[in-house]
């Protein structure tokens, strides 16, 4: 059935040149690999699915097939949505294009800033760089005005724009059946937000020659209504109860200068370094809007106090911000929630309900616990949950009265109903459910032993109260860590079904119509370049957009999953065998260390991902060589330490292969891989060569340093997340001792290489250093790159990535291969000598 789009997309999918040995020739072939990524996307009716094709420098091509037979497919110039059944529109830097898929006409525009879709109106606006604006109606150009000075849009097809017309400013509503202004003030409009309903605009406008400034609310029936606010105050608002009410927030930021001379940093602040990068307010005030009464009443509480919607019409929670907060989490929000309080709007009173703790969630990707928001508010605003010690949920009546202790641990992140009678939890362990009604808690038969998502629930998220919602049937995704294996369930109607069987492909995206009879999903696998597959309720996957056969290597390319036990657990490791392998040679083996590493196993293995950084796979196998990737976790000997376990037993797995050579292996990672390099170059003589990344090298200092990346001191990553270490310094001293580098620095035996960009603000720069200045007074053969403009990691394709790319490849060969012509590694022995 797909044959014409197999044959055509073959012309534009994943290009591949065959590999060049020569390393003059590498960026050139880097960017001829493209392929199919974003977000596939669905026409209004589910007639026709968009996807796009990137280059190294972004989207460029958008490709559109028919999804009931395949007979029509077209492409369009960049990243692309759908105006309405037929018509779709596409934007490539300042050109625009709007495409007729019924009969192949298209309209171009230029100098275009931006584009707006109107969908359910049946409309698109263009923005001109000369700040005018257009409005079209299917390809109808029904208005146009000039000087635009803001916008204000909204997730219900709302597109609201500030124009200036002479000393006036107009608000437009471009949605309307009728474009009109819906609003003018002689005030300058600071900015314009449309509530997620739609049917409210807030403006807030600054009040010259007067104390304060003006927020207006503008309604559909035109009852404005105006409340006074500090000036230069931020607003923000949360709809409580899908827009049944608004709580209203005015907060204004410290305006005093910063002193040129001295910058004071005190020991008690738990806003330290934040008042740069994040709000901190000096003064809060608070209304409660309720648009039946056209009314804005001012909530009076402690100046101290922030409030935070429950979604309840009378109940709010207040808290003051960071109140005791101890930087052990790498969240901006703090990790625990102290002295909090719910507010009774009615009867003006506090009513203490303690302390919370954060809770915490598995990361797929990273595969740790992370920190997450610790409320979580029920739809109809009755309920809420939270955690009083970090392990286990507890649900409140939303006056704050406890009802009762979800006794499990290991409970993830919870999600309504949407009558608001049970309660989803996501876990480590399968789906679960918990009834309202019963107190009952119970495992659901889906995902048992898996990680589980729900994937098409609601998230509102007020920085501290997340509100989860789920109505009709919705998706679970089930992943097994172990085998790397994703499926995907429907509950319907209290019923179960698979609806994409088992598969060892990543699923980057998975996207479905509104009653789950088409799922496409988005999948990839390490020899297999992204393509589409079409799963429906008769058929259980059927691809449609492939280019896999456009990569003529990456079918040869050969994988092999081993297991070995370490710290006291059993682990992975990937094996990428030498593209053209010979089973009667021997080959290099370069081994990359992060964590676990197995959930990389079905990545599509190009040379331009972003994982691992600095270390190309794809480049390094068409080279001739073993790539080896195990996993590393830890025990209570510590992150180093465990490493080296974890590192010694996957390397006494793997040489069991004949074909590799063990005289000629090499040691690489970056950030956390570079400091394990590090760690292990200090206690080991089984490589022939390193290459270390942005690592630390002293955990103590690290331990005590300042990360301007998270923007907080930096002990959270030691004590309870990354590093795992589990203890602060002044707890077990020995622990760090034993796990730093730098300590050991005489004892590294092979060639290292080392790279850092020097405006790295997640792991300094001069760690880096600091080893390099170590090893140079052991008289060690070491290298560093420093780059100047370069953070932690480096963009693809920019110079100092190309550079780094080659000399790292170099290093392997010098080392790994004899290639002993390489002058600026040669420089190393002669300035020895």
């Amino acid at each position: 059935m797909w044959n014409l789009i197999k044959i055509l997309l073959l012309l534009v999918g994943c290009i591949w040149v065959c590999g060049q040995n020569k390393l003059d020739t590498l960026p050139a072939w880097k960017v001829n690999f493209t392929k199919f990524g974003g977000t596939p996307t669905l026409s209004p009716k589910g007639k026709w699915i968009a996807i796009n094709k990137f280059s190294g420098n972004g989207a460029d091509t958008t490709y559109i097939a028919e999804t009931a037979n395949g007979k029509k497919i077209h492409k369009i110039s960049g990243t692309a949505n759908f105006i309405n059944e037929h018509l779709i529109i596409g934007k490539s830097r300042d050109k625009v294009e709007i495409y007729n898929l019924n009969n192949g006409d298209k309209v171009q525009y230029a100098n275009i800033s931006n584009i707006y879709i109107l969908a359910k109106s049946n409309r698109y606006a263009l923005l001109t760089n000369n700040k005018e604006i257009a409005i079209y109606e299917a390809r109808e150009k029904i208005g146009q005005l000039n000087n635009v000075q803001g916008f204000g849009i909204s997730r219900e097809n709302k597109l609201f724009i500030v124009r200036k017309n002479e000393n006036i400013f107009e608000i437009w509503d471009l949605a309307a059946k009728n474009i009109h202004c819906i609003y003018r003030t002689v005030n300058p409009v600071r900015k314009i937000e449309a509530s997620i309903s739609g049917n409210k605009l807030f403006i807030t406008e600054l009040v010259q020659d007067h104390d304060s400034d003006q927020l207006t609310i503008v309604n559909k029936a035109e009852n404005n209504l105006k409340v006074e606010i500090p000036k230069l105050a931020e607003i923000s608002f949360t709809e409580i109860q899908k827009g049944k009410a608004f709580l209203i927030n005015a907060s204004v930021r410290s305006r005093e200068s910063p002193s040129k001379v001295v910058d004071i940093w005190y020991g008690n602040d738990a806003f330290l370094g934040l008042d740069k990068f994040y709000f901190k307010p000096v003064l809060r005030k608070f209304w409660f809007y309720n648009p039946d009464e056209i009314s804005a009443k001012e909530l009076k509480l402690p100046h101290d106090l922030d409030i935070k919607s429950l979604n309840s019409k009378r109940y709010f929670l207040c808290y003051i911000p960071r109140k005791d907060f101890n930087y052990l989490t790498s969240n901006l929000s703090p990790e625990d929630l102290n002295d909090a309080a719910i507010y009774d709007r009615i009867t003006d009173s506090l009513i203490t309900i303690g302390s919370f703790k954060a809770m915490s969630r598995l990361n797929r990707r990273k595969v740790y616990k992370t920190i997450y928001e610790q409320i979580v508010s029920s739809p109809d605003g009755k309920k809420f949950l939270a955690s009083t010690d970090g392990l286990k949920w507890t649900l409140f009546d939303v006056s704050g009265k406890l009802e009762s202790v979800i006794e499990k641990e290991g409970l993830e992140l919870p999600v309504f109903s949407g009558k608001s009678d049970n309660i989803y939890f996501e876990s480590s362990d399968g789906l679960w459910i918990y009834n309202l009604k019963t107190k009952h808690l119970m495992q659901t038969k889906i995902a048992q032993g898996q990680i589980t998502r729900i994937k098409s629930n609601i998230y509102k998220n007020d920085n501290r109260i997340l509100s989860t919602s789920v109505d009709g049937p919705f998706l679970i995704e089930g992943y097994n860590l172990q085998s790397n294996i994703t499926t995907y369930f429907l509950s319907e109607n209290g019923k179960l079904r698979i609806v994409v069987p088992p598969t060892g492909n990543r699923i980057n995206h998975i996207i479905f119509d509104q009653k789950f009879k088409d799922l496409y999903t988005l999948e990839e696998n390490f020899n297999l370049p992204p393509f589409l597959q079409h799963y429906t309720m008769e058929k259980k996957g059927e691809t449609f957009f492939e280019n896999n056969n456009t990569d003529k290597k990456a079918a040869k390319i050969k994988q092999e999953i081993l297991t070995f036990d370490a710290v006291g657990q059993k682990l992975n490791g990937i094996l990428y065998y030498p593209i053209d392998f010979n089973p009667k040679q021997k080959y290099p083996m370069v081994v990359h260390i992060y964590q676990r590493q197995r959930q990389e196993s079905n990545e599509y293995l190009s040379p331009n991902n972003d994982f691992p950084v600095g270390f190309q796979i794809r480049t390094l196998i068409e080279r001739g060589y073993f790539v080896f990737l195990p996993d590393i976790l830890y025990d209570d000997s510590g992150t180093g330490l465990s490493a080296l376990e974890c590192v010694n037993r996957g390397l006494d797995r793997v040489l069991l292969n004949p074909n590799i050579d063990s005289e000629k292996i090499g040691l690489g990672g970056h950030s956390h891989g570079g400091y394990e390099t590090n760690f292990i170059a200090t206690h080991s003589n089984r490589f022939t060569a390193y290459v270390s990344g942005a690592g630390n090298s002293d955990i103590i200092r690290s331990y005590y340093s300042y990360n301007n990346n998270f923007i907080s001191p930096f002990y959270w990553q030691f004590e309870s997340e990354q590093y795992a270490l589990g203890k602060s310094v002044a707890e077990d001293k020995s622990l760090y001792l034993k796990n730093s580098p730098i300590l050991n620095v005489q004892n590294v035996s092979a060639p290292i290489l080392l790279w850092a960009g020097k405006k790295d603000e997640n792991i300094q720069w001069d760690q880096v250093m600091e080893f390099f200045i170590g090893l140079k007074r052991y008289k060690k053969d070491v290298i560093a790159l420093f780059y100047p403009d370069q953070s932690h990691a480096f963009f693809n394709g920019t110079p100092a990535e190309k550079d780094l790319t080659e000399r790292i490849i170099q290093w392997w060969d010098y080392y790994l291969k004899n290639e002993k012509d390489i002058e600026w590694i040669n420089q190393m022995k002669k300035d020895a000598d």
